[in-house]
Parts: structure tokens; sequence; C-alpha cells
């Protein structure tokens, strides 16, 4: 057997392979692209190699390549391999033969990541774009409140997106005439921002054609649009998790821990895993809290929790918990009940 480490950059792939001893049958650097990567693998019967490569702007593109070919290869988490692979003495050459080392010891499997699917994919860069649009929109306002800021003009974000109070705002006479034209700056590019969000927002509502499990999960108070598309994407497949508390470590909704000896520590959310989806789904939760579909479990348990720890842990543990049920309802083809069996108490 050959396994093969390849570290994949835009220009070039610098690969190494190793045999069942551990020792170096090839190694080199190749023009990244279909062509170079089959160069590698094309040295050894197709049967007989096995590849590992790090996640990366590129490595969708690299395992389509490598599928077609009939080698499935193994993605590791750049993140966690990097922390156990970490050295000094760091070069793509050293890297390859890293990967190539840790193929062999079984150790990529440890640190690997699951594939996504085509559709998974396409609407994760949907919600991706969507979610750029939506921080430089809210960067723009926020950096032209701040310039307001500095002449005494205070403007909050609903009279910055009133067509009425802009048009007061242009004629305050605390406003500098030479700022004026840098706002209406800023005011175009907020708008044609806003478009672009609107517009994004309609080719998500229309993605979710590829996915009939959104009709479950847009029964959950707070999963509109948005927020399922998120969870879809995300999780992509439901029976990859062995268990729903897989899914909020997954998205950085539970606590970390530093245990050692008799020491257990518990402090605030991981924040790893996928920062979108945690993001939206904390905006969910603060939906949920106001509507009226949320069961009267969830609405005890959810108040109680505020007065014991305070809105904002209380918002983060529901927001645990709404992605638990949005997973559980889709493994198991369940529809929304208002009087669904209450949850197993996730810790605050």
């Amino acid at each position: 057997m050959i396994y093969v480490g390849m570290d994949v950059h835009k220009k070039t792939t610098t690969y190494c392979a190793i045999n069942k001893d551990g020792k170096i049958a090839k190694r080199g650097k190749v023009a990244s692209g279909d062509a170079g990567w089959l160069d590698i693998i094309s040295q050894w019967p197709l049967n007989e190699v096995l590849v590992a490569l790090e996640t990366g702007g590129m490595t969708w593109w690299v395992v389509d390549v490598l599928r077609a070919s009939g080698i499935e290869p193994v993605v590791v988490d750049a993140r966690q391999f990097k922390m156990i692979a970490d050295s000094k003495k760091k070069s793509d050459r050293r890297d390859a033969r890293t990967l190539a080392e840790a193929l062999r010891g079984g150790l990529a499997e440890n640190c690997s990541v699951a594939i996504p699917s085509q559709r998974a994919r396409q609407a994760r860069s949907l919600m991706r774009t969507r979610h750029l649009v939506v921080k430089q929109s809210t960067s723009t306002m926020n950096a032209a409140r701040s310039l307001l800021r500095s002449v005494g003009v205070s403007v909050t974000k609903h009279s910055w997106a009133n067509e009425d109070h802009w048009e007061k705002l242009l004629d305050n006479p605390s406003v500098p005439i030479w700022m004026k034209p840098l706002l209406v700056v800023y005011r175009n590019i907020w708008e044609a921002l806003k478009k672009e969000r609107q517009d994004l927002d309609a080719m998500v509502v229309g993605e979710q054609a590829h996915w009939p499990e959104a009709a479950l999960l847009r029964q959950i108070p707070g999963y509109g649009p948005i927020v399922t598309m998120a969870v879809l994407s995300s999780l992509d497949d439901p029976h990859r998790f062995k268990h729903s508390g897989q899914v909020a470590s997954y998205a950085g909704l539970v606590p970390s821990s530093r245990d050692s000896g008799d020491s257990q520590k518990r402090g605030g959310i991981t924040h790893q895993g996928r920062s979108m989806l945690r993001y939206l789904l904390v905006q969910a939760a603060w939906a949920a809290m106001r509507s009226k579909k949320l069961t009267p479990n969830m609405q005890k348990w959810t108040r109680r929790l505020i007065v014991k720890r305070g809105a904002m842990v209380a918002t983060v543990a529901l927001a645990r918990r709404l992605l638990i049920l949005g997973h559980r309802l889709w493994k198991n083809g369940e529809a929304y009940n208002p009087t669904y069996p209450e949850l197993s108490k996730p810790t605050a």
C-alpha cells in the first residue's frame, strides 16, 4: 500500500508517498490542477493508493478529481492537525510527509472531516456570500454612524435605514458640508448591499427546492428560511452524527471544559466549529423566545434560566436546544409538535 500526503496550494502541490514500511517511495512537486494531481496517483495502481490532504480553499476540487479516478481521499481538519503536527521546522515537504505518515499510522482518520455533498457545497457557498454581504452592510452603516458621532450627531440603526430620517440628516445644520458627500457614499454602498442581500435571501428560498427536509425544520420556532438553510447545509447528513450532543459540539454551542484528575472546570461555550451557524442559531433563539409556537416546557425552562443565569446565557442555551431539536426531527422524519417531549436538559 502507498500512502500519499498532498500539501495543496494555489500554484503548486507538494506530495510525499511512503510505503507500508514508512520508507519514501516518491516525493516531488506538481502544478496544481487536474493534470498534476492525476500525475501523482498514476504512478501506482489505484487500488494500492491512499491519499490525505488538509482542508483549504481548493480541497473539494482535489476531492472531485481523485473521486473521479476511483480514490476516496481522507480530508484532515487543518486546525486539529496543525496542533498535533505543529513544528518549528515547517515546509511544504514536511507537511506532505507528515500527512503521509499520519495516514499510514491511522492518525489522519482521527482528524478527518466529512466530505460534503454537492448540494451542501452549493448551499454553503450561498450562505457564506450572504453572510459576507450582511457583515459589509453592517460595517458600512456603523462607519457612517461613527463619522456622525465625531461631530456630535447620534443616529440609530432605525433612523439610518429610514428614508425620511436620512433626508432630515442631510439637512441637519450640525453636519458639516464637507461630511455630507462622504455620507452619501456610505448610503449608496449600504443601499446597494441591501439590494444584494434581498436578492440573496430570495436565492436562499429557491435553494430549498433541493432540500425537501426544509419543510420539517421550518415548523420550528425561530427557523426562518436563512436559519433552516444554514442548519441543513452545515449538517448535510443528520445520520453522520451518532447523537445530538455531537451536533451541538459541531456548532461550538457546548460548554468548554478542563478536566485533570479530580479537578473539573466548566466554562463558556467553546466557540469552535461553524461560526456562521452558531451566530444564526442565536438569532433564531431570540426570535423563538417571542414566538407562541415554542413549547410550554421550553418557555418555562427559558424563563427560569433567564432569572438564574441571565438573558444571554439563556439565549445561547436555547439556541443549542433548537439545533438539537432540528437535528432530531430531521433524522427521524418527524414534524414539529408544540407538545414535543422535553429534551434532556443541557448544561447552561
